[in-house]
């Protein structure tokens, strides 16, 4: 019975393989790279509110302090690499048991303090979206109210573990903790349990308020699939979750088969950061996306135009011998013109032709140019297109002959 109300230590887990996520390198890796992948992601949403839009709100507030308290907890857990996070808790010297508790002690505050303004985030941007009054608009003003309550709780749990809050560190027997610095094994693993049981509702509460814009009436293509990729992106999240609650469940907090948190801790804390930040993700990239897929679209050549310059042919066979060369012939030569000569030689074939041909030589004195609407707008998309004029169709000439045999044609 004394067992199970007190922490025991042992050796008897120094058999155990290093897992991967214990390794420095590991942790290292994980860590830094979405630490700067988060910035980066926060920082152009700030952008594109404060610069571009210049409509902040109070959503931003809690992007930025999720950035601060989330950066706190990362630093935290690099710095916790160097004074034993990944080894066994018992190699670790006193003073090194003292210093790795202080920047565990930061880092799991941070991340409770993180995981709320990240979720209080997303949800006043639905605010924005939803109309007043409506369904859904009181369903998240429910749901922040409750995720406010459970944030304020649970961080002013993981900042004052303690009455003085050094005696989490100095691993004083009689000291006056309770929660995460608790000293009963079963209140400090209950603890860890239902913070993150909570932290999974609530990330499933706000993955669903979105969905009914899906099927909203007037939602275009670019706009549902925009909310499709912010759902995959919260399922993500809440695998996480699941994923860091079965850890925290099957070591029971690190405490099982014995206390030993730097070594049963670090997949428990990876999996916090990965969630943490792929949440911070999903609230930044809706806001910045739209305006930055705009300007790369400035940037890069997204369309291309292919000008063809080719010679036509229209070519009809003489009449039989004894009309005296009946048929006409058209040829555009390379430059784009008529080769009048060559009409010429064939105008005095037949009255009605010859009529047509000298309206024509007439009507080939005009330059040829791209005037067709499609070409005008493919060459200059701020012209005008010019307006129907049939004197401006120096392309088209028609030709008629009276011969019995049909002539071919090169087009």
């Amino acid at each position: 019975m004394a067992a199970s109300d007190t922490f025991t230590y042992s050796f008897s887990n120094f058999d155990e393989p290093e897992p991967l996520a214990n390794k420095k390198s590991t942790i290292l890796a994980v860590v830094i790279t979405f630490m700067c992948f988060s910035w980066a992601c926060v920082s152009t949403r700030l952008w594109v509110r404060f610069k571009l839009i210049r409509d902040p709100g109070w959503d931003d507030f809690c992007v930025v302090m999720y950035l601060l308290t989330t950066t706190a907890g990362s630093i935290s857990l690099v710095l916790g690499t160097k004074y034993g996070l990944g080894q066994h808790f018992l190699k670790l010297s006193t003073e090194d048991m003292m210093t790795w508790s202080k920047t565990f002690y930061v880092a799991n505050a941070a991340y409770c303090t993180s995981t709320a303004f990240i979720k209080l985030a997303l949800l006043l941007q639905y605010l924005r979206v939803y109309p007043k009054g409506s369904l859904m608009h009181r369903a998240c003003l429910a749901t922040l109210a409750l995720t406010a309550l459970w944030g304020l709780v649970y961080s002013f749990i993981s900042w004052f573990p303690c009455f003085p809050v050094n005696h989490v560190w100095e691993l004083k027997p009689d000291a006056k903790c309770y929660g995460y610095g608790s000293s009963k094994p079963s209140e400090f693993s209950a603890t860890y349990e239902s913070h993150t049981a909570i932290n999974m509702i609530l990330d499933v509460i706000v993955l669903i308020i979105p969905m009914p814009l899906l099927f909203k009436e007037g939602t275009g293509f670019a706009q549902r699939l925009r909310i499709t990729a912010l759902l995959c992106m919260g399922t993500i999240v809440i695998a996480l979750a699941i994923w860091r609650l079965q850890t925290i469940l099957e070591h029971k907090a690190a405490t099982v088969p014995t206390r030993d948190p730097t070594w049963y801790g670090p997949i428990t804390m990876l999996l916090a950061v990965l969630e943490v930040d792929a949440a911070a993700v999903c609230a930044s990239v809706p806001i910045f996306w739209p305006v930055l897929s705009n300007k790369l679209g400035g940037i890069f050549v997204t369309q291309e135009i292919e000008i063809r310059r080719e010679t036509r042919f229209f070519q009809m066979d003489d009449e039989e011998s004894g009309n005296g060369g009946g048929g006409g012939a058209v040829m555009m030569t390379q430059q784009g013109h008529m080769d009048r000569n060559h009409s010429r030689q064939q105008s005095h074939s037949r009255t009605g032709s010859e009529a047509e041909l000298k309206q024509h030589e007439s009507d080939s004195k005009q330059p040829l140019s791209y005037q067709g609407s499609y070409s005008m707008k493919s060459m200059d998309p701020l012209t005008l297109p010019p307006l129907e004029d049939p004197s401006l169709n120096a392309h088209e000439a028609t030709v008629r002959t009276e011969g019995k045999k049909p002539g071919w044609k090169w087009l």
